[in-house]
């Protein structure tokens, strides 16, 4: 975990959680249209079988739909609280 958001709900729980998505929704899409473009490519060379690549696109699609399913949830079931950024660890040189 490099930063950690402290939310301090009304009903007297202090959650640590890390940031919701490993990637920015920028980064996100560009992972997966690379992904997409390297299996069409095996697929025109025969490499890859045609199940497989939709098999491929319907698991890049579904990941970023529970990301977005996830994200709406929790804004929905979390209280609203005062968040604080905690900025990563570093370690001090003498």
């Amino acid at each position: 975990m490099r930063d950690v958001t402290i939310r301090c709900r009304a009903d007297g729980i202090t959650e640590l959680t890390p940031t919701l998505a490993p990637l920015e929704p920028g980064d996100r899409l560009m992972v997966i249209v690379t992904v997409l473009m390297v299996t069409g490519g095996l697929f025109l060379c025969g490499v890859v079988p045609a199940p497989v690549g939709a098999a491929v696109l319907a698991s890049c699609v579904a990941g970023d739909v529970v990301l977005a399913v996830k994200a709406a949830v929790l804004a929905l079931v979390r209280p609203m609280a005062p968040v604080h950024e905690v900025p990563s660890f570093r370690h001090r040189r003498r």
